[in-house]
């Protein structure tokens, strides 16, 4: 998103992913165009409330959100066998894909990562 600041034009992206930090991070929409802020989730269930309460907006800024969201969540599994950790991300996955139930694109982009996952590096 180009957004001018202080007059000059700056590139933003709208949703990005802080892997130090494990955190989502997006462009407020919902204060967009009286202000711009950005909002950082920090576990995958606030990811999916951005989701569903529109922090975040636009087909594909929504598939970007969920992937990270997915991501952010498979980070965050402390168990210790594979059981354990596909239910995990099972039950992220489900989280994620019910922050908005008719959301192609959001679909689309946590199976992306789940097939990377199984197909690994």
């Amino acid at each position: 998103m180009r957004v001018r600041v202080h007059g000059r034009t700056k590139q933003f992206r709208t949703v990005s992913f802080d892997v130090r930090s494990n955190e989502v991070v997006l462009i407020e929409q919902r204060r967009l165009p009286h202000a711009f802020e950005f909002t950082r989730t920090t576990t995958y269930k606030q990811t999916a409330r951005a989701i569903t309460n529109m922090t975040v907006r636009g087909a594909g800024a929504i598939g970007a959100t969920a992937a990270y969201g997915l991501a952010q969540g498979v980070r965050s599994f402390s168990g210790k066998t594979i059981g354990a950790f596909n239910r995990h991300v099972e039950r992220v996955y489900q989280t994620l894909a019910g922050a908005r139930p008719t959301a192609v694109d959001l679909v689309n982009a946590m199976n992306g990562v789940r097939a990377s996952m199984i197909k690994g590096p």
